[in-house]
C-alpha cells in the first residue's frame, strides 16, 4: 500500500510542477501566458480555477490520505485500495497526455486564445488528440474524485468539463479562421478528445 501512496504523490505532483515550469519558461522567453478568454471571462477563469483546485487536491489527498474527510458532501467514509490504484492509473494516463502536449506546445502555450502569431500543432500527441491538455483533465478529475469522493467536488468538476468543452468549441472556430483548410483537414482526421 505504501508504494501506491508514493506513486499517487509523485504522479499528482507532476502536472503541477510541469505547469509551473512551463509558465516560468514561457514568461522567461518574454511571452505573455495569458491569452484572450474564449467564453465569458468569469466562466472561463472559473473553469481554470477548478482545474487548479483539482491539481492541488490531488497533491494534498496523495500526501495526506485522511484529508478527504475534511471535504464536505462525501459519499463514502473510506478510500478503498482499489480506488487508490484506479486513481494512480488515471493520473498516469493524464500525465501521458499532458506532458507531451506541454512539450509540443512549449512556450506557445496560452491560457485562452493567442494574442499574437500562433502555430498549429499537429505533431506528437496532437496526432491522436486535438486537445490533449483538455483531455487529460478527464483523467485528472476522475483521479481526484476517486481520492476525494465529494458530490460538491464532482459538481464543480462536471461544470468545469462542460465549460472546457465550450472553450474548445470556440477555439476550434478561431483555428478554422486562422488556419483555414489546413485546420479543417487536421480536424477531419484527428479526434477532438481521444
Amino acid at each position: 500500500m505504501q508504494l501506491i501512496q508514493f506513486g499517487l504523490l509523485v504522479l499528482s505532483l507532476v502536472p503541477t510542477v510541469a505547469t509551473c515550469l512551463l509558465a516560468y519558461q514561457t514568461m522567461r522567453a518574454g511571452f505573455n501566458i495569458k491569452g484572450k478568454p474564449t467564453i465569458n471571462g468569469f466562466l472561463f477563469y472559473f473553469s481554470k480555477a477548478v482545474a487548479a483546485l483539482v491539481f492541488a487536491l490531488l497533491v494534498v489527498a496523495s500526501f495526506s490520505p485522511q484529508f478527504f474527510m475534511k471535504v464536505p458532501f462525501l459519499i463514502q467514509n473510506d478510500i478503498a485500495a482499489v480506488q487508490k490504484l484506479m486513481s494512480l492509473i488515471f493520473l498516469f494516463a493524464g500525465n501521458l497526455l499532458l506532458l507531451p502536449a506541454y512539450y509540443t506546445m512549449s512556450i506557445f502555450t496560452r491560457v485562452g486564445l493567442p494574442t499574437s502569431e500562433h502555430v498549429l500543432q499537429t505533431e506528437g500527441v496532437y496526432k491522436i488528440s486535438r486537445n490533449p491538455m483538455y483531455t487529460s483533465f478527464f483523467f485528472f478529475f476522475g483521479a481526484c474524485f476517486l481520492l476525494v469522493p465529494s458530490v460538491l467536488l464532482a459538481g464543480m468538476m462536471l461544470a468545469s468539463l462542460a465549460l472546457h468543452h465550450r472553450i474548445i468549441k470556440k477555439e476550434e472556430t478561431y483555428l478554422e479562421s486562422a488556419f483555414g483548410e489546413v485546420y479543417l483537414k487536421y480536424k477531419g482526421s484527428v479526434a477532438r478528445y481521444l
